[in-house]
């Protein structure tokens, strides 16, 4: 929080969109740390979005039931005995190995809502987002591929990443994916938080992309 209070120094209109919020402890302090800011929370699983509407409300925070995804339209969310795990990705097999047997259990699916960057904009008539945070279980890359001519184009100035590094969900990217793509789109890397090993192996860290200046 210090970090992006400091890369956002005392901009007052901000918009701030909080893709997998779950129960809204990111979208909360967001809005003590920016209390002027526009904030957008997504979050498909309706147990916990009802729990996200409870906390926010009165804060000002915009709730929506659904998951950002690389398309918009339907999808079977993964569901398991641990709920942050919730993920449109199925399970790897070696999961227990990375985080404890019994700690990812799969039980059942459901259909969700699902919307992608480039029409979350039309849709919220958003112009502009100043921080976009990513922490869907294993689906950042395919949020980020599919807007990638946004990305280019400026609409978004700093992107915030839970990234899994180790085999949790199939199909999920390598970590060299996200710097590849993130490059192209014209960001490079601000930092690394809250890094998650192992047996001395990172399984998963936070990270802040930001865009780049022009020369």
């Amino acid at each position: 929080m210090e970090d992006k209070q400091a890369l956002f120094g005392h901009k007052e209109t901000l918009c701030i969109l909080d893709a997998g919020a779950y129960i809204g402890e990111m979208a909360l302090a967001y809005r003590r740390q920016f209390p002027q800011a526009r904030i957008l929370a997504l979050e498909p699983y309706p147990e916990t979005h009802e729990v996200l509407l409870r906390r926010t409300n009165g804060f000002n925070i915009e709730c929506y039931r659904m998951a950002l995804a690389e398309q918009t339209g339907t999808a079977n969310l993964q569901v398991f005995n641990h709920a942050p795990a919730n993920s449109l990705l199925t399970p790897h097999p070696s999961r227990g190995g990375v985080w404890g047997e019994g700690i990812l259990k799969p039980c059942g699916s459901l259909p969700i809502q699902t919307i992608s960057l480039n029409d979350a904009f039309l849709q919220f008539d958003i112009q502009h987002v100043d921080l976009l945070k990513l922490d869907v279980q294993g689906l950042e890359y395919k949020i980020l591929n599919g807007a990638k001519e946004l990305l280019k184009s400026g609409g978004v100035d700093f992107v915030f990443l839970e990234l899994i590094l180790m085999p949790t969900y199939n199909n999920q990217a390598e970590l060299s994916a996200y710097f590849h793509l993130l490059e192209e789109t014209g960001f490079e890397l601000h930092n690394l938080y809250n890094l998650s090993s192992i047996h001395g192996q990172l399984r998963q860290v936070d990270v802040l992309f930001k865009r780049k200046k022009e020369p």
